[in-house]
């Protein structure tokens, strides 16, 4: 966790949502997205939480939220086993996220409004640094403003202004 980027004035807040996909039985515990990913989601973003990350229930189960803030510059991108990549970061104050080519058709679903506002622009195909490829769209965040990918029965994988 880094409280110090709580106070820089040109980092953007936002918390990312993802699914809670954690099972623990007793003593053992499995979590679906640390094997997808190859890491615990918490570990990669310890550097840009400024409050510890914390459960809400949403319609169907639980999701976890990781209040973040993304200086200037800088972001990161995480390898998916086999889907390419997924990430973020700020370009002077837009958020630009990077999703798998795969889930081009569910960020543009959710961006479509922004888009035709000229509020955001996407998709465009970029590399995600570690030999995948990933498509990219930017947006001006809003106060209050919240886009997420619905994954059914395990939650959402989302960005809300904060």
């Amino acid at each position: 966790m880094n409280p110090a980027l709580a106070k820089d004035p040109t980092a953007l807040r936002v918390n990312l949502t993802a699914p809670t996909t954690a099972v623990r039985i007793g003593p053992f515990s499995f979590d679906g997205l640390k094997a997808l990913l190859g890491v615990d989601l918490a570990e990669v973003l310890s550097p840009l939480m400024v409050a510890p990350k914390f459960q809400r229930s949403i319609p169907g189960g639980f999701i976890d939220v990781f209040p973040l803030a993304i200086p200037d510059g800088e972001g990161l991108s995480i390898p998916v086993k086999l889907l390419g990549g997924v990430g973020f970061w700020n370009m002077r104050g837009v958020l630009v996220l990077q999703v798998p080519p795969a889930a081009v058709d569910l960020v543009r679903a959710q961006l479509v409004t922004e888009i035709a506002a000229g509020e955001a622009a996407g998709p465009r195909h970029a590399d995600n640094g570690a030999g995948g490829t990933v498509t990219e769209f930017a947006v001006r965040l809003r106060p209050g403003m919240r886009k997420a990918i619905p994954m059914g029965n395990f939650g959402e994988l989302g960005v809300e202004a904060a």
